[in-house]
């Protein structure tokens, strides 16, 4: 009787041993000419080539990111973004006009391939200098990946207003308190990614018949009944909403308002930008010029 390692020597067995030496044998082989200088140093060559087709791949993915961040709104306000924070623009280079921008109404994007100022208003054209015929839109944009806007409707002063006027500004004059009331704006619209609605405010207690008057304007949001105020003015410039949109592509909308002295475009006026985070509503950019 045949024995090796205390079990009988039968003919699959004797097999299955030789085979696992062999296997072993070949593993270590194998092993020990993988790991010579040569194959390391292949491999390291290897890793830096996926290395760069990575990045490559990351950065042309956005065919406009040597170009720079544009961001128009409306046919007026042009702002370019650079060092964190959005400059307006006063002229626009051929290098903007001839970037790829992705036009938005608010319900459907379409994307240009070159933008032209005519009698003060932008046209966006496609390849071949084709017209996309896009007649209004609320935002154009290059450079960035995504810019989401609010879908929202304003709406004028109604009798349950009163109660929130009170509560801003606890006036006992009714000539401004009816001041607040005619120049009152509102909108419902999801500010703070939440899913749920809030109304958004905007009211001025100035009344255009007098002159040297101080105008109190107030920015403020209305959230289950808790009232918050985002903005305070004394002076001259009443506020007004400019737009409501993500420009941070992470759910949660901003809020553009002008401080101007008159509810009509300017580049001279002051463009605020407020956010919400940190559990509040607070100004991500003073006067955006």
């Amino acid at each position: 009787m045949c024995y090796y390692q205390g079990k009988e020597c039968t003919d699959r067995y004797l097999t299955y041993t030789i085979l696992v030496y062999i296997i072993k044998g070949r593993g270590a082989v194998f092993m020990k000419d993988f790991l010579n200088k040569k194959n390391i140093i292949l491999l390291c060559v290897v890793f830096l080539l996926l290395g760069i087709y990575i990045f490559l791949l990351l950065f042309f993915n956005n065919p406009n990111g040597n170009k720079g961040k544009y961001l128009y709104v409306g046919n007026y306000l042009i702002w370019e973004y650079k060092n964190n924070e959005f400059v307006q623009l006063n002229e626009v280079s051929d290098k903007i006009s001839e970037a790829d921008f992705v036009v938005y109404d608010g319900t459907k994007k379409k994307y240009a391939s070159y933008a032209q100022y005519v009698n003060n208003n932008w046209n966006f054209l496609g390849e071949g200098y084709s017209d996309l015929n896009i007649k209004d839109y609320r935002i154009a944009y290059t450079g960035f990946k995504n810019i989401d806007l609010a879908n929202y409707k304003l709406k004028g002063y109604d009798v349950s207003d009163d109660e929130y006027i009170s509560l801003i500004n606890n006036t006992k004059n009714e000539s401004e308190f009816n001041s607040f009331r005619n120049s009152l704006i509102k909108t419902d619209v999801d500010i703070d990614g939440d899913e749920k609605s809030e109304t958004l405010y905007t009211m001025s207690s100035y009344a255009l018949s007098i002159t040297n008057y101080k105008i109190t304007s107030y920015v403020f949001v209305v959230d289950d009944g808790k009232v918050s105020i985002i903005a305070k003015s004394e002076g001259m410039e009443p506020f007004n909403i400019v737009e409501i949109l993500d420009l941070d592509d992470d759910g949660v909308n901003e809020i553009v308002i002008v401080k101007g002295r008159l509810n009509m475009p300017s580049l001279d006026d002051c463009y605020q930008i407020y956010e919400f985070a940190s559990g509040k509503y607070q100004m991500k950019q003073d006067c955006v010029r």
